[in-house]
């Protein structure tokens, strides 16, 4: 299945991967994946995106992300002036955007909102609330799950989580492989288990949404 949200490791970048990175000393290995993203947390964020938007122009194939707001670092201000920017970037270059978001659901909601457009979106690791979903969902978002959600109050939702536009990652963050294959293969198994979807179908679901964030 291709794996819709991971980081690199010390691997040569997978084609069954989307590969996204919020380091900056990343980008240029990233640049080089069949399907990457680059973007900055918020505990590092520049004065402006010049550099982000010099480095999509030069590389059409390159998408957005991470990128987002989170509650444990400072500037909360900063923080939403830099993403804005970088979706009007998205807007303007025709990319898609992986949010990254950490307690600050409702606020990234009403940014997303106050967009006079916006780009396409993956919610990576999306954990909140079922109601936070479907506000999502009505924005067009593409909810990620990864393997943190089978510890969150989300997964009680079992078969409602598949109305919603949603694709599977594994968020591999490791420096290596090691465990990379079984815990994405545990994962799929686990989901398919939990909405009663086949793995063949997930693994169709997950080709649709690669077609249109790498479109």
């Amino acid at each position: 299945m291709f794996d819709l949200h991971r980081h690199l490791s010390s691997a040569s970048p997978s084609h069954a991967c989307f590969y996204a990175t919020s380091r900056k000393e990343e980008w240029e290995t990233v640049i080089h994946a069949p399907y990457g993203a680059i973007g900055l947390l918020p505990s590092q964020l520049p004065a402006g995106v010049e550099e982000l938007h010099a480095l999509l122009v030069a590389h059409p194939h390159l998408q957005i992300g991470e990128v987002g707001l989170d509650r444990r670092f400072p500037h909360p201000d900063r923080q939403e002036s830099f993403l804005k920017e970088l979706l009007r970037v998205a807007v303007e270059l025709e990319r898609s955007v992986t949010l990254h978001c950490v307690r600050r659901e409702g606020r990234l909601l009403e940014i997303l909102r106050g967009m006079e457009r916006l780009p396409r979106l993956l919610w990576h690791s999306f954990g909140g609330s079922y109601e936070v979903a479907r506000e999502a969902a009505r924005l067009d978002v593409i909810l990620s799950y990864g393997p943190r959600l089978k510890h969150s109050k989300l997964s009680g939702e079992g078969k409602r989580l598949t109305r919603l536009p949603f694709g599977l990652e594994s968020d591999h963050e490791k420096p290596t492989e090691d465990g990379y294959p079984e815990i994405w293969q545990a994962h799929q198994r686990w989901f398919a288990e939990l909405t009663d979807w086949s793995l063949d179908r997930l693994v169709r679901n997950n080709d649709e949404k690669r077609t249109i964030l790498a479109h």
